[in-house]
């Protein structure tokens, strides 16, 4: 009989193949369902990775995000950077991780399902990390009021939590003002900030990051939690008000 690790874990297996398969026949089937089935793979990965992780013992490291902090893009989840950062914490301590992210994942999304997953998978003892890196695909939809919304991101992660700027992808266009808004609340929550690098590098089908870009972005990661929380510049308006935590659903 199949272990409930095992399920997640042939279906990621499965998917795989036939995703290798759509590109060896040429394309046969549309790119965008080959994608899929590596981001079905992944997510089932995440699924086995993080049951394990529950189970066992150390710091935890819960990650909140989209496709990027599932590791689509990178040629396994093992070299996406969640899974390269989650390598460099393991030589330091028996770190345990476990990701919340989702593919296609936008601000909603964080605020509406994964900050309500955090707080039930914490309720009794705390995350001794938490990261959140969302808004790239926000921007690619023009979501409306998302500094709003980030602010609410913000404001409701734990005091320490890590948080990415929103960098420059493909022609686009820089993103002064959102990145204004995450270092304005990252210096009011006592917050640290991952400032990730722009363009490092698309992956397949043309993903956001391919496996340079996802060492790029660990090593942003690393530095982030390594350093101090982000300060209040001088030029912070002191007006702004503070947003508060989203309510508890229960």
């Amino acid at each position: 009989m199949s272990s409930p690790l095992q399920v997640p874990r042939m279906r990621a297996t499965a998917r795989r193949v036939k995703a290798g398969g759509e590109r060896f026949l040429g394309g046969v089937l549309p790119g965008s369902s080959s994608r899929r089935l590596r981001e079905a793979a992944f997510a089932d990965d995440w699924a086995a990775a993080n049951m394990e992780a529950r189970a066992a013992t150390g710091p935890l490291w819960v990650v909140l995000g989209d496709s990027v902090s599932q590791g689509i893009g990178a040629t396994t989840r093992e070299v996406g950077y969640v899974g390269v950062v989650h390598e460099l914490l393991r030589r330091r301590d028996a770190w345990r991780v476990v990701n919340l992210s989702r593919a296609g994942a936008g601000v909603a999304d964080v605020l509406g399902r994964q900050l309500p997953e955090l707080a039930a998978l914490t309720a009794e003892q705390p995350a001794a990390l938490v990261s959140c890196i969302i808004g790239i695909e926000d921007v690619a939809r023009r979501t409306p009021g998302l500094d709003t919304s980030l602010r609410q991101v913000i404001a409701a992660l734990p005091t320490g939590s890590v948080v990415g700027t929103i960098p420059r992808i493909g022609s686009g266009r820089p993103n002064p003002a959102l990145d204004s808004v995450i270092r304005e609340e990252a210096a009011r929550h006592q917050l640290r900030i991952a400032e990730l690098p722009s363009n490092p590098g698309r992956g397949r089908d043309h993903s956001i990051l391919g496996d340079v870009g996802h060492s790029a972005w660990a090593k942003a990661v690393i530095a982030a939690i390594d350093g101090p929380p982000a300060e209040i510049a001088s030029t912070t308006d002191p007006a702004i008000p503070v947003v508060p935590a989203v309510p508890d659903p229960s």
